[in-house]
Formats: C-alpha cells, sequence, structure tokens
C-alpha cells in the first residue's frame, strides 16, 4: 500500500506532539539518557520508540530488536503482499476455501480474539470485511495515484462484495491453529486490529529493556512507566483533524496525560481519498458500505492497544448515543469523540486525563 505525503505528515505530527516540553536528556541519579529513533517501512506508518537507556548502544538494540518484532507482525498480518514460507494474511484469503490452512500463532490469535468479540455482538467491526474493503482499497490507491480520475466503487459491486462477510463462515481450529473458509468468496482484513494486538505483543520486551518508554504506532501510542525526568505522566497529543479549519494555528486539540496506558485514535484525516471534491476515507461502515459519516475522529484510553483499536473503529461506526452506552458498558476504558459539527463528547472517566477536562473541573 501506498503512502501518501499527508499520511506520513500526520504520522510524524504524532509522533512530535507525544510529548509536550524538552526536558533534561541526561539523568544523572540514575546515569539513564532519553534517547528516540524512528522508522518508516513498517505497517503503512511511522514508528517512533522513546525511552531511556543506560547508552545509545543499548537503546539502539532494544530499537532494532523492537522493530525486527514489529516486521516479522507486519508481513503476518498483510493483505497484500507475499512472504516465502510464510503462511500470512495473503495467503489465507487465497487458500483456506480450499482446505484448512495452518497459521502462524499470531494470526490464530489475532483472528481468534476478534472472533471473540464478534460472538459478544460487537459487529461494527468486522474483520471478515475484506471483501468489501478491497474494492475500496482499489479504488483509493487509484485515486491517490491519479486524483483528477478518482472515482467511487459502484454501489453494485460493494453490495455483491457484502453477501461474503459472515464471520460465522470462518472457521478456526484451536489444535490445529488453523483457518477454513466455509464461505469460498470471504476474505479477512485486520488492518482495524493489527497495529493495536502488535503494540500489546512487543510491550513484554521494552518492559523487560527500558524503565521508561513510549511507542507510537500513528495513531497508536502506548505510555510505559512515567518518564523519569520527574514528570508523572507521558502527555500524548490528540491531534486537531481540522487544522487548516481551525485556524491552522494548534495542530491538536488537546492533550492526555497517562502511563501503563494507550491512547489510539481512529480518524477520517489517516487515509483518504477526494472525489469531486469531498474526503472518502477508510473506515467503512458495514451497514451503508460507505466511509462512516458519523463523526470525524474517536481516541480511546485503556490499557489493552488491541481493544482500543478495536473500539476505536467500533465507535466511529456507531452513533455517538451508543459508543457512550458501549464505553459506560466497560470498566478501564474512556472515550473521546470529536464529531462532525466541530463540538466534542468524552466519556465520564476521561477527566482524569485529558487536560482541557481537568482545567475545566471534570465537565464533559
Amino acid at each position: 500500500m501506498k503512502l501518501n505525503f499527508k499520511s506520513v505528515f500526520c504520522f510524524a505530527l504524532a509522533a512530535l506532539l507525544a510529548v509536550t516540553a524538552l526536558m533534561p536528556a541526561c539523568l544523572s541519579e540514575n546515569t539513564y539518557t532519553k534517547f528516540s529513533r524512528r522508522a518508516l517501512d513498517i505497517f503503512d506508518t511511522e514508528i517512533t520508540l522513546m525511552g531511556y537507556a543506560r547508552t545509545q548502544e543499548e537503546f539502539d538494540r532494544a530499537f532494532d530488536d523492537t522493530m525486527a518484532l514489529l516486521r516479522r507482525f507486519d508481513q503476518v498480518f498483510d493483505a497484500y503482499n507475499a512472504y516465502e514460507d510464510l503462511n500470512n494474511l495473503y495467503y489465507v484469503n487465497r487458500h483456506a476455501a480450499e482446505a484448512p490452512v495452518e497459521i502462524p500463532e499470531e494470526l490464530f490469535a489475532l483472528i481468534s480474539w476478534c472472533k471473540e468479540q464478534w460472538s459478544r455482538g460487537l459487529r461494527s467491526t468486522n474483520i471478515a470485511m475484506g471483501a468489501v474493503l478491497s474494492i475500496w482499497h482499489t479504488y483509493r490507491e487509484a485515486g491517490l495515484a491519479n486524483p483528477e480520475a478518482a472515482q467511487l466503487p459502484p454501489m453494485e459491486d460493494l453490495l455483491a462484495a457484502s453477501k461474503h462477510t459472515d464471520f460465522d463462515q470462518v472457521i478456526l481450529d484451536a489444535e490445529k491453529q488453523t483457518v477454513f473458509f466455509a464461505d469460498p468468496q470471504i476474505t479477512l482484513d485486520v488492518g482495524a486490529v493489527a497495529k493495536g494486538w502488535a503494540a500489546d505483543a512487543v510491550l513484554p520486551y521494552l518492559k523487560e529493556h527500558m524503565p521508561s518508554f513510549l511507542i507510537s504506532l500513528g495513531g497508536n501510542v502506548y505510555a510505559g512507566d512515567a518518564p523519569l525526568d520527574g514528570r508523572a505522566n507521558w502527555a500524548v497529543g490528540v491531534e486537531d483533524p481540522r487544522p487548516d479549519e481551525n485556524g491552522g494555528g494548534l495542530m491538536y486539540r488537546d492533550i492526555v496525560d497517562v502511563h501503563d496506558l494507550t491512547v489510539v485514535t481512529s480518524g477520517d484525516y489517516w487515509r483518504y481519498y477526494v472525489v469531486d471534491g469531498q474526503r472518502y476515507h477508510h473506515i467503512i461502515d458495514p451497514e451503508t458500505l460507505f466511509p462512516s459519516t458519523k463523526m470525524i475522529s474517536v481516541t480511546i484510553i485503556c490499557e489493552s492497544s488491541t481493544l482500543a483499536d478495536f473500539l476505536s473503529t467500533t465507535l466511529f461506526v456507531l452513533s455517538p448515543k451508543d459508543g457512550l452506552k458501549l464505553i459506560d458498558s466497560m470498566e478501564g476504558v474512556e472515550a473521546l469523540w470529536m464529531l462532525t459539527d466541530g463540538t466534542q463528547q468524552a466519556s465520564c472517566g476521561m477527566a482524569q486525563y485529558l487536560r482541557s477536562l481537568k482545567n475545566a473541573g471534570g465537565a464533559v
């Protein structure tokens, strides 16, 4: 998948806003120094790791090992490219209707987790919508390559594809670690959860090798233990989805102060293309088969990046009322919505993290 310039800029901006002030780099009391590095070739996004280590060499080893893990997950979850000797998602989508396919542990775990959410009735985020999403992907890529010729997918094509999105037709065998498609035309797309799952998967390594760190995978940020510069929390910026429309000054709407938590945002400004002056983003409503128009962005704070990734997409598709009802039913999960009319809505517990709400006395 190609990256457009705006996506690269947004991802870089998200990383830059992860902290709001430059703090002393060298902490003599623990002989730790804060380092930061970025990678651009994984998960079609910019990945930033910021953390404390005793030496540059120590940090670089941790960074390289973390990127190696993430690169592995990127290949396993890739629905568009094949890799030698790897039964990744691309391979699964082409062969799982023929016979059960044995798949890597990471892919089996992620599909199983998503199937659990489906069984619980959380169906607004459906990784079995690959047939529909691939159509939008094709038209979006063509529109980005040739903006003047950009077109919308024909509704008849989307409707035909939507008949092959029943997750119940994806059969898993935990003992053999295989997946089989009972519907030969179904395909999977794990883009709504892959980065979150990958972030969770590298946490044990990072926590073992760094006393404190922050990792950002595009709109997915995990803040570890409090930074070693005296602050109680990491400061993570919540981007302004429409900086040009809001005066072009501040590039973020707010700041959340967190540690040992993840902050994940889904928005209509991450991946989109324009047709006849209107933007069409990548978050598709399974009911309309078109990009959801209920809001501009959703930010989730909780302990699990996988859950946060899943919920940020789910709430983007649900109405604000239904989304708030869902969040209120869950423990340890908070949300911030930026609605299409420019207003914000936040769950009650968001006041403990969001600076604007703390300054306003916790009003929501």
